[in-house]
């Protein structure tokens, strides 16, 4: 199959190109491409073809949601070409999702993010019928109405997540871009370009901002990146300071909490294993992921509830808030010095500069 010449396997790779793409400033490199995707689909939402376009702004969506939306279109570049991507999903979208089918259901419903990165691969073959097939669901269930409508669902949960329902959970892109920047950082070896104290002091900004159901997984981010900040490896104080002042913030609604659990997990001493949990339970489409997952993140198999109830997130964060304290107190705190004046002040208040200068083996530098 080819688009104005152009074959859909490398149509479907440069759209491909734009999977990495999150928080990229906007291009004609990309706005281009994306808007014609766009409007081939608004052209006829409900065609033979809608799946190539539909399928192509799933592709794309990462881009997309690195784009500016809202109020903030009338300022940055970009955001009408989200606009106009998202308005041709919710066509398609209605479009199709009532179409009849004998289908008992479709592959856009076990379609998780992982399996993003095939889609470019995959498009060409579902155009091509002489093809040959690798996937489990049959070709039919891919091109079919009901599951194409589901893909323009997706498609619009990445680029702004919680917009649609009956769709796979999924991390918002920010937080999975937060992730890979974060594991990077606390394995020490960061990417390049990161700011290691606005890096780890962000998880305090964002806990002291957080709505009250994504309290309790940002605190425990803030718990895992803290044995990071106390580690000396940060020299900046007010990167402690803000993850303190943020625990301290969010103690009080803690306070009062009770709970029926027996008990509570044992969560890692790993700060990269308690970054990613945090993070995770961080939003609704991710605390959708960890019940989903939840056997995947401890030894055992935790409820959601049990993870994020307010009596363990006091205790947490308590704890928390102590090795804070204690890490700005040993990293930052006064020092006592008192006992080296005997040994390198002279009678008249003078500095023993020799012994100061002096080698540790009494020999002059």
């Amino acid at each position: 199959m080819e688009i104005d010449g152009t074959p859909l396997d490398e149509l479907a790779c440069s759209w491909g190109e734009m999977q990495d793409c999150y928080l990229y400033p906007s291009s004609d490199e990309y706005n281009g491409p994306v808007l014609d995707c766009a409007a081939r689909l608004v052209a006829d939402p409900g065609g033979e073809t809608a799946y190539v376009w539909t399928l192509g702004l799933v592709i794309t969506a990462p881009y997309l949601a690195g784009l500016p939306s809202g109020e903030a279109t009338e300022v940055f570049e970009g955001g009408e070409v989200r606009q106009t991507a998202e308005a041709a999903l919710r066509a398609a979208d209605g479009h199709l999702r009532e179409r009849p089918c004998d289908h008992d259901t479709h592959p856009y419903r076990t379609h998780e993010e992982g399996s993003d990165e095939d889609l470019p691969g995959l498009l060409p073959m579902l155009a091509d019928e002489s093809a040959e097939w690798y996937e489990d669901r049959p070709r039919e269930e891919w091109l079919c109405p009901r599951n194409v409508a589901g893909f323009a669902r997706i498609a619009l949960d990445i680029i702004e997540p919680g917009q649609v329902a009956d769709v796979p959970p999924r991390l918002p892109m920010e937080d999975r871009e937060d992730i890979d920047t974060l594991e990077a950082l606390l394995e020490l070896y960061p990417k390049a370009g990161t700011d290691a104290e606005s890096t780890i002091a962000s998880q305090g900004w964002n806990l002291s901002l957080a709505e009250p159901a994504d309290r309790p997984g940002r605190l425990q981010a803030v718990r895992g990146v803290s044995w990071h900040a106390v580690s000396g490896l940060i020299r900046d104080k007010s990167v402690l300071d803000d993850l303190i002042d943020s625990v301290e913030k969010v103690l009080p609604d803690f306070a009062d909490a009770t709970c029926d659990h027996d008990a509570h997990p044992r969560l890692s001493g790993s700060g990269t294993s308690a970054t990613l949990l945090g993070i995770t339970l961080s939003s609704p489409g991710g605390r959708a992921v960890y019940a989903r997952d939840r056997h995947s993140y401890f030894y055992g198999d935790v409820p959601l509830d049990q993870v994020v109830c307010p009596v363990f997130m006091a205790e947490v964060g308590r704890e928390t808030l102590a090795e804070l304290r204690e890490g700005r107190d040993r990293l930052f705190g006064p020092r006592e010095t008192s006992h080296l004046d005997a040994e390198y002040l002279r009678v008249d208040g003078r500095l023993e500069i020799e012994k100061i200068v002096g080698r540790p083996d009494g020999g002059e530098r």
